[in-house]
């Protein structure tokens, strides 16, 4: 499975890039500069935290009209403090909904999406 990036300093997953070096992979930050070791166990790009649980998430799509179906599942990186709600959801063996994008991948400020406002299936 591939693994979702992060930079630790300012929670970029798309401006990066990696080099090869002697004591493995170095990936940097284009945006802020930051540089880590990539094989670094997973911390939470809002708090930090390294209480990190993968989780399956539902990969949906429309396939009548608004007919919702699930056609695959995928694994996410869930906070046990920034995600709790959706890490407690799971946990009932419910999947993630597709469109919840937890905090341990993209960074939140404070009142910016919680589990809650993110878990609704249902088109708005």
């Amino acid at each position: 499975m591939p693994r979702q990036l992060t930079c630790p300093e300012c929670g970029e997953t798309e401006e990066l890039t990696g080099r090869r070096t002697d004591e493995g992979i170095e990936v940097s930050c284009d945006r802020c500069g930051a540089r880590w070791p990539r094989d670094t166990p997973y911390s939470c790009a809002t708090c930090g935290g390294q209480d990190i649980h993968m989780r399956a998430q539902a990969l949906t799509q429309y396939s009548r009209g608004t007919q919702l179906s699930i056609v695959g599942l995928h694994h996410v990186p869930l906070c046990a403090v920034c995600d709790a709600e959706m890490l407690e959801r799971a946990n009932q063996h419910k999947p993630v909904p597709g469109r919840y994008e937890p905090a341990a991948v993209h960074r939140r400020e404070d009142g910016d999406g919680g589990a809650a406002s993110e878990s609704l299936i249902l088109p708005r």
